[in-house]
């Protein structure tokens, strides 16, 4: 059944959008303000969840809307966020290559805003379009074509919600949820490290790394330069390092097309997609599991065990 919030957003209006931002921008700034949700702390850029009973992740969705409100669709949302002691991360990278990012940009808004405690919203590279530049962020575009002289506006609010996304999720004792890759430099305090991040991008690599690195099977040095101009390619002593410092079992990260999921860096790091449309080659997926069914998880193959692949 079409989720009512696919058509809500696909009649919505310059002025009905522009709402639906303010409200995610209002729910994700009373949390910075109170520095918590429930069953969770929120420092800066950094939340981490100590007490839930159910995890959804969705990864990156490129404007398909309509995987989405499939997968909104299959985890029974309503009923799923219902209880704030449920959470539901998403891993960014929300907008650009698709036909509806303005359709997904508005569901994660009204996620935000109707479940505040339930849903954590986090930041890709491609909601980082100021600070990191690249030539396929068509968002503006889009806006422009729907909304017409009313975008600019509009899209200027999109940036500030894209500034109050969270960086990095850690769910007590088992996962690290990043978008792109963990960082290279020495770890040092880590969480002050993330929650500031977004204040220090210009003296520091460390949301540059964490919104655009890559893990590749490097066993002898640390990282090399990636292809993409932007961040780096890590390897797995940069994933072994992470994961003891935060005292977790599994690095979750998006950011690159798969067929639904991949494991690196010895069953360390677990690659989710959850986008179609842009990427017909590939597979998307996304995970649901509880807080039982993670405690037994190890490495991202027992990880796997919850990936859910759309057919």
């Amino acid at each position: 059944m079409l989720s009512q919030i696919a058509r809500l957003s696909a009649t919505a209006g310059p002025s009905e959008f522009s709402q639906v931002l303010d409200r995610g921008i209002s729910a994700l700034e009373k949390e910075q303000k109170h520095g918590a949700i429930a069953g969770g702390t929120v420092t800066g850029g950094l939340v981490e969840i100590h007490d839930y009973d159910n995890l959804a992740i969705i990864s990156d969705l490129h404007g398909d809307s309509k995987t989405l409100f499939r997968i909104l669709d299959e985890i029974n949302h309503e009923r799923f966020l219902s209880s704030a002691r449920n959470k539901m991360v998403f891993l960014g990278d929300y907008v650009d290559r698709g036909s509806d990012s303005i359709g997904v940009l508005y569901a994660i808004c009204h996620l935000k805003h109707a479940h505040p405690d339930s849903v954590v919203l986090m930041r890709g590279n491609h909601e980082a379009p100021s600070e990191f530049p690249f030539p396929s962020h068509d968002l503006p575009y889009s806006m422009e074509d729907r909304f017409g002289a009313g975008a600019k506006a509009i899209y200027g609010r999109a940036l500030a919600l894209f500034q109050l996304l969270t960086l990095a999720t850690v769910v007590q004792g088992r996962l690290l949820l990043v978008h792109g890759g963990l960082p290279t430099d020495a770890l040092g305090d880590w969480r002050q490290a993330i929650a500031t991040a977004q204040k220090r991008h210009l003296q520091n690599r460390m949301m540059e790394e964490l919104l655009w690195n890559d893990p590749r099977p490097l066993e002898d040095e640390d990282w090399e330069p990636s292809w993409r101009g932007i961040g780096r390619y890590f390897g797995s002593a940069v994933t072994k390092r992470w994961l003891a410092a935060t005292d977790t079992k599994v690095a979750v990260r998006g950011h690159e097309p798969c067929h639904g999921y991949r494991v690196d860096h010895h069953g360390m790091m677990l690659t989710i997609f959850s986008c179609r449309e842009a990427y017909p080659n590939f597979g998307a997926a996304y995970i649901i599991a509880g807080k039982h069914d993670l405690d037994s998880v190890n490495d991202a193959d027992g990880l796997a065990k919850f990936v859910k692949k759309l057919l």
